[in-house]
């Protein structure tokens, strides 16, 4: 079964949450300059990463294969007037590109591609010694708030397995599957770092409905049954704080590629 999230644009625009600046913070420590750099994202989606990247000095070029959540990314950027990213529809397996770049980015997105023809491709354009960079990201199972989502989604059979290729993963390292990393050996790309941070994210009982409208796991669910979710979520959470104090937790992996 595929995943469309061009269906859930405008929640996702909307309600997905921003890393941290301290993820910036973090990749500065490690010698990631940003600033003046020509970024690629790969799965930009409606630009959320994206836009932090230019806010950090970078001139951005996403990748996005969903001509829907180009959109609303650009919806987003003409709201802001400090950058200008460029976009180009089309798949990170295959998109061909105009000349070698330092820094190719996928943030929550390496799950969905097609990795053998995505490093194959990443290749062809990445400068050597250039930078593969894999962020992922989720919502933390145990707390409270966690368990009530829960609690709604199985209540409405939505199908909670992990996204893309992370059903697939027998063993992890560092919050990501074991595979990946013989993957990159595989095509010549040297770990250089890996990390993992904790974070608590605030949400209104509203913008927390909206980002389980727009993850994975509610995109091939019909518009009834993710009203019901909705509804049904609000009311088991209508007794909580107004601000939801919800743990988070990203995956980082930096990689160099060699000759």
């Amino acid at each position: 079964m595929t995943t469309n999230f061009g269906k859930v644009s405008s929640d996702y625009a909307k309600y997905r949450d921003r890393l941290p600046q301290v993820l910036f913070e973090q990749l500065k420590g490690h010698g990631i300059h940003l600033q003046g750099s020509t970024i690629i994202e790969l799965g930009s989606g409606t630009g959320i990463f994206s836009r932090d990247l230019a806010l950090q000095g970078g001139h951005v070029i996403g990748i996005e294969p969903s001509q829907s959540l180009i959109d609303e990314a650009l919806k987003g950027d003409s709201e802001n007037s400090e950058y200008t990213i460029d976009y180009i529809k089309g798949k990170a397996e295959e998109v061909i590109l105009q000349q070698h770049y330092p820094i190719v980015i996928a943030v929550r997105a390496w799950h969905w591609f097609e990795r053998e023809k995505v490093l194959q491709n990443i290749r062809k354009y990445l400068k050597h010694s250039g930078l593969l960079i894999i962020i992922h990201s989720i919502f933390l199972p145990n707390s409270s708030v966690a368990k009530k989502t829960f609690s709604v989604l199985h209540k409405n059979l939505v199908e909670m397995k992990p996204a893309g290729s992370l059903a697939d993963a027998k063993e992890r390292i560092n919050g990501m599957p074991a595979q990946w990393f013989e993957e990159w050996r595989e095509h010549s790309f040297e770990l250089l770092h890996a990390w993992q941070h904790d974070y608590e994210l605030s949400f209104t009982h509203e913008a927390w409905c909206g980002k389980i409208k727009s993850v994975s796991w509610m995109t091939n669910t019909d518009e009834a049954t993710r009203a019901r979710v909705t509804k049904e979520l609000l009311e088991e959470l209508k007794n909580c704080e107004k601000l939801l104090n919800v743990p988070h937790q990203y995956s980082v992996v930096i990689l160099k590629k060699n000759a």
